[in-house]
């Protein structure tokens, strides 16, 4: 018998998935207290059509901002970001594993969606792309030659290119 198409692929896919390094971290809070009453098992359900996106933003360009920005964007993150986000918080190796080689549209959409906590979307867009600025500049990425857009477009087109020292 001859195999499908299908299981060729899988198994291929399989292969190289065992094969790849990976950085697994565990989940935050996922640890429960020893003797913890977890109820009754629940069956796992799944989903036979459920379809795995793979992100391309690794093979995208750097962002490009501007020194000038990110120290603008300094000045708005001291005076009011840094109130709740502690020192280490937005910059370090945590934001460097959450973040790098993931789209900056990714970042710009959270942080103008849900920040400042006490007034979400009421910073004026600039000064959003500063802090943003800022959070690229403070994580090691390279300032550029250009500024950061508020084109959603472009910040689609780039990923954000961080290291820890």
């Amino acid at each position: 018998m001859r195999p499908s198409r299908w299981t060729v692929i899988a198994v291929a896919v399989l292969a190289a998935c065992a094969s790849a390094s990976t950085n697994v971290r565990p989940p935050l809070a996922a640890v429960l207290s020893p003797g913890a009453n977890t109820g009754a098992p629940v069956p796992l359900r799944t989903d036979p059509n459920a379809k795995v996106i793979v992100s391309t933003a690794g093979a995208l360009p750097a962002a490009s901002y501007l020194p000038s920005q990110a120290s603008r964007g300094a000045k708005l993150f001291g005076e009011s970001c840094a109130n709740c986000h502690g020192p280490g918080q937005l910059v370090g190796q945590g934001f460097v594993e959450s973040w790098n080689d993931r789209r900056v549209y990714d970042l710009y959409a959270l942080v103008r969606g849900t920040m400042p906590l006490d007034r979400p979307g009421q910073m004026k867009e600039p000064e959003y792309l500063d802090v943003i600025a800022y959070l690229l500049q403070a994580n090691h990425a390279p300032a550029g030659i250009d500024s950061l857009k508020s084109d959603t477009a472009a910040l689609r087109r780039t990923k954000i290119a961080v290291r820890f020292p």
